[in-house]
């Protein structure tokens, strides 16, 4: 079996849970808002999207409802880090001081109480301790 060295070996690509059609769409969301907000040309915006989404960064695709899995050199903790961890909230930053608040994720135990929030953990924390599992299917339209 070929393993990509870069990732934990636990880790998802990101069009295996999402579909390639809405991984596409994501893509391409964060493609324009990365043109948008960081004034950013097309292909740099892209090859920034496509890195951090094949990394499966938090920064850009953490929201409610899904299952993040504590990455394999991490061992949980209950109540404060679930082998299975629910997004519950997402908080992005608010500016560049720290009272502003930085980007952070509510997380509760997917697998014991994925209602009951634990609660917040720092985007880069989240970022190193975590790897994307599940996303939840859209809502019908």
């Amino acid at each position: 079996m070929k393993q990509n060295h870069n990732h934990n070996q636990n880790h998802k690509r990101i069009d295996h849970i999402l579909g390639a059609v809405r991984a596409g769409e994501l893509l391409n969301a964060w493609i324009d808002a990365l043109m948008a907000d960081d004034h950013l040309s097309r292909a740099a915006a892209t090859r920034v999207a496509c890195e951090r989404l094949t990394a499966g960064s938090p920064w850009l695709i953490a929201a409610p409802g899904q299952t993040w899995r504590l990455r394999d050199e991490f061992e949980p903790a209950v109540g404060f880090a679930p082998r299975l961890a629910r997004v519950v909230a997402f908080r992005r930053a608010q500016g560049a001081h720290p009272r502003d608040g930085t980007a952070a994720v509510l997380i509760a135990d997917a697998e014991h109480a994925p209602e009951d929030p634990i609660g917040w953990i720092d985007i880069d924390d989240f970022a190193t301790c975590y790897t994307i599992e599940a996303w939840p299917e859209p809502e019908p339209s």
